[in-house]
């Protein structure tokens, strides 16, 4: 029992920008078996590591920009069960900043600390810091996964504290619930210029989810939609609404995102961060508004090679005057993305990729004021991902 204590402790105080990741463990128990650790009766546990590194070379409108090396992340995990009825799931950034959030108490590297209790074969209870409860096959998918995520996801604040409640109806369907923080700091963190003057702070800073999930009976398709609601000022919330449509099939894996979200102050900050005028002092936007379509395309072809083709259309803008900022669609962007895959040991979550990405951002000049110039990036990354199953 010391040495279970021991881990919890130590998961919660090793010191590590938000990034959307998945609920799920960081191996991927497809190719790998988690060898079990026993830490005392009826209590099992399972430690993960995940990196992400590799060499970046961008290119813009202008030329070649530059080439690093980077690691782009490095997490860990201690997940387990203590008894049939209630697990527990603790995760960390080694790569994310390690500032204490004034709102969650906790570093902000800290992306779980929760624990859930299955209440019966039909209701589960979670209680503690976890993914909000969103729609968007995207979302959900692991780091491992995923090599560039797009805006709607990265600028999401994606991790908060609460409680959700997940109802089974059936074999292929389950309805949840959750409220969590809508916040983990204070104004001046969570907004990209503080909150706008004349808006009062909110008392009540939560998001409400309803998500809603539909599996074939085979598992071949499988549909995720959610609706959230939620406070950041006086008189100021925010709605999301998003959508993962899946397609399973041999070795084919295919998913339609479709995602739309309004936000009463700007929380993403993309298009506060669009220079509307330069010679005045910038401000937050209000009534901005989000939407985006991601479709991908995967094929694992042999034990040793994936392919995947994924294309994202995404937009911005304000759906209301106010400040200086006029009413319209600020920008509009394209991304595409071309990657190879190769596992060495089809056996372990250990694989080399090569990755060409494309993004054209168009700016409306309609809505903005100065001349600013439509921005395109080009990057190639060779990279190495491994998950390793400690214990």
């Amino acid at each position: 029992m010391k040495k279970f204590i021991f881990l919890l402790l130590l998961c919660l105080c090793v010191p590590g920008h938000s990034v959307a990741q998945s609920n799920v463990s960081l191996v991927d128990t497809a190719t790998c078996q988690r060898p079990l650790l026993h830490i005392s009766r009826g209590v099992e546990t399972h430690m993960n590591m995940l990196f992400n590194t590799g060499l970046v070379a961008d290119i813009s409108q202008n030329g070649f920009t530059q080439m690093t090396a980077r690691m782009n992340y490095l997490k860990w995990e201690l997940k387990g069960k203590i008894d049939d009825d209630f697990s527990f799931h603790f995760r960390q950034s080694l790569t994310k900043s390690a500032l204490s959030a004034t709102t969650d108490k906790a570093v902000l590297s800290v992306d779980y600390a929760n624990l859930s209790w299955m209440v019966n074969r039909k209701f589960s209870l979670t209680f503690g810091k976890q993914l909000l409860c969103l729609g968007g096959y995207e979302f959900w998918m692991s780091g491992y996964k995923v090599k560039e995520f797009s805006l709607f996801n990265d600028y999401m604040n994606n991790y908060g504290t609460g409680f959700t409640a997940q109802l089974r109806l059936n074999d292929c369907r389950s309805l949840s619930f959750q409220v969590v923080n809508s916040k983990t700091g204070d104004d001046d963190e969570t907004f990209c210029y503080g909150r706008p003057e004349g808006i009062e702070a909110s008392k009540i800073s939560l998001l409400a989810t309803v998500n809603y999930e539909r599996f074939s009976p085979s598992r071949e398709w499988q549909l995720r939609y959610s609706f959230s609601l939620g406070q950041q000022a006086a008189h100021h919330g925010m709605f999301y609404f998003t959508s993962g449509h899946v397609l399973r099939r041999n070795a084919l894996l295919a998913y339609l995102d479709i995602n739309f979200s309004y936000e009463g102050i700007d929380h993403k900050g993309l298009v506060s961060q669009t220079p509307v005028n330069i010679d005045r002092t910038p401000v937050t936007a209000r009534h901005a508004y989000y939407f985006s379509t991601i479709f991908n395309v995967d094929y694992r072809f042999s034990p040793h090679w994936n392919v995947f083709l994924k294309g994202i259309y995404e937009q911005g803008g304000v759906a209301s005057r106010n400040a200086y900022y006029m009413r319209g669609t600020y920008f509009h962007e394209w991304q595409a993305q071309l990657c190879a895959e190769f596992y060495p040991k089809p056996k372990l979550d250990l694989k080399f990729y090569l990755l060409a990405q494309c993004r054209q951002r168009y700016i409306n000049h309609r809505v903005i004021e100065n001349n600013t110039d439509n921005w395109n990036r080009q990057r190639l990354v060779c990279g190495v991902v491994y998950a390793i199953p400690v214990f």
